[in-house]
């Protein structure tokens, strides 16, 4: 049996001790939070002890991974915290608001030989997923254009509105934005060349809405937009068109079916994604299997000591990387070449 302990029982604190509940051999043992009321609820629910300071589970030794769900700007401290108790790590996204932050705790995680792992959650999203396999086998040819939308309200539902902060999670750019800045980087294998970004700026929020293209090697061109200024009553959505040689791959999270592929001969294929429906949930995102495949993967590979190849430490570093030369082109209002 696996025990975990999970650092931050917020939104995404409660989603991971969901996922975990329904794996077979993982026990959630400790949930830590300073809002004593949050982590006694949480714990109650799941069985597990709760716990006001992280110190009081990175000293016992039968728990082997730490988990950790908080704001952006606290994951240094405890990633290292948790690595020097040699605990294996799994942490949210982004890694970290500055890549000297974020390469200090992949040098210290390997300094330590802990595993970690940055949950970039739409790496193991069914649909991404599906056109990252099939793309990688052949079997839709070479990839031409690449458009991607994640819209969003306003996320009002973290601690102390943390997520309107730029100072606590980088604004949409850092928080938002990244998942499909990671999944242009991780379908195409390779970095781009140029970028140019464009976008609206709160003092407070930092970057609320980006629009950002990107110019890949043999002529590829990517789009990808991000917001979460939307009205209040807008619905969340996350959107992509891909278009290869032999197909068009249409993705819109408020369709149902969600995916579909136009091929160039005249056929019409839908899908079936497989789903992993979770139980209590809230927020903004109705369908919630990707938690529980990217969860899967990183308990399977820490227990059965396999290399990690979906995502690395240095792939969440160079998501990182990409998001601050966009925070560059949208400051200067230029052509950022890589």
């Amino acid at each position: 049996m696996v025990k975990v302990a999970i650092i931050g029982a917020g939104f995404m604190g409660s989603m991971h001790a969901e996922v975990y509940g329904q794996l077979p051999n993982v026990k959630v043992a400790a949930i830590v939070d300073t809002r004593g009321e949050k982590a006694k609820f949480l714990a109650e629910k799941v069985g597990a002890i709760p716990y006001l300071t992280s110190d009081q589970v990175f000293s016992k030794p039968d728990i082997t991974i730490v988990d950790i769900c908080l704001p952006t700007f606290l994951h240094k401290e405890f990633v290292i915290k948790a690595a020097e108790a040699k605990k294996d790590i799994v942490c949210e996204k982004p890694i970290a608001l500055t890549l000297e932050d974020a390469k200090e705790m992949v040098d210290i995680c390997k300094k330590n030989r802990v595993r970690f792992m940055v949950a970039h959650v739409i790496r193991f999203w069914p649909e991404y997923a599906f056109i990252k396999k099939n793309y990688d086998q052949g079997r839709f040819g070479k990839l031409l254009t690449l458009t991607c939308n994640r819209l969003s309200p306003q996320p009002t539902w973290g601690w102390e509105n943390w997520l309107l902060n730029k100072n606590y999670s980088g604004g949409a750019l850092f928080d938002l934005h990244i998942h499909d800045v990671d999944f242009i980087l991780y379908l195409l294998g390779q970095k781009p060349v140029s970028l140019y970004s464009r976008g609206t700026y709160s003092e407070e929020q930092g970057y609320t809405h980006v629009l950002t293209t990107y110019n890949f090697p043999g002529g590829v061109t990517a789009f990808a937009e991000g917001a979460w200024d939307m009205t209040s009553n807008f619905p969340f959505e996350m959107r992509f068109i891909a278009q290869f040689e032999k197909v068009i791959a249409d993705f819109d999270s408020t369709s149902n079916p969600s995916l579909v592929i136009y091929y160039a001969d005249g056929r019409i294929d839908k899908p079936h994604m497989e789903r992993k429906v979770l139980q209590n949930t809230s927020g903004n995102i109705s369908d919630l299997g990707g938690y529980f495949f990217e969860l899967n993967y990183f308990i399977d590979h820490v227990v059965h000591n396999k290399e990690f190849q979906v995502i690395n430490p240095e792939d969440a570093v160079q998501s990182l990387e990409m998001i601050l030369k966009e925070k560059e082109s949208l400051e200067k209002g230029e052509i950022i070449t890589i």
